[in-house]
């Protein structure tokens, strides 16, 4: 698994198309795994900060006792200009540093709970995607995929 700083390090090209959806949409959807597998999906305001990929969340959501429980996750951007797309999975981990809540906490433009809880999202695989030549007889699309320590 790898941080975001890693990420941005080994493929700066995914890690900014990805980076760019966030802040241009601020909203992306959420999938995590409830206790008897089914997924659950949620919309969330993905931050980075610190090249970390963070996300708040009510301590009292389904989704916080998803990432507590078992911590996997997807996290799909909303698409972009000609159907752009950007999803991640990997593995939450809760930054129970206090200091560094305040210092993320700090720094975001949409609203939320200061006592929210603050997760870290790691990176397993990660898969962009745009169309290319929309509406034209040759559409395609172009893709690259990227998985930590491969």
């Amino acid at each position: 698994m790898a941080t975001w700083a890693e990420f941005e390090r080994a493929v700066p090209d995914l890690a900014e198309s990805g980076a760019r959806l966030f802040r241009e949409h601020k909203i992306a959807y959420l999938a995590t795994v409830r206790r008897d597998g089914s997924p659950r999906v949620h919309p969330v305001c993905p931050v980075i900060f610190d090249r970390a990929l963070c996300v708040f969340i009510s301590p009292t959501s389904p989704k916080s006792h998803d990432l507590r429980r078992g911590g996997r996750y997807a996290l799909h951007a909303l698409p972009g200009k000609d159907d752009e797309e950007f999803f991640i999975t990997g593995r939450a981990r809760l930054v129970e540093d206090p200091t560094r809540h305040s210092a993320v906490y700090q720094t975001i433009t949409f609203q939320t709970d200061e006592h929210d809880l603050l997760f870290e999202l790691g990176i397993d695989k990660c898969l962009w995607g745009i169309w290319e030549n929309v509406g034209q007889p040759d559409t395609r699309p172009i893709r690259k995929r990227w998985e930590a320590g491969g």
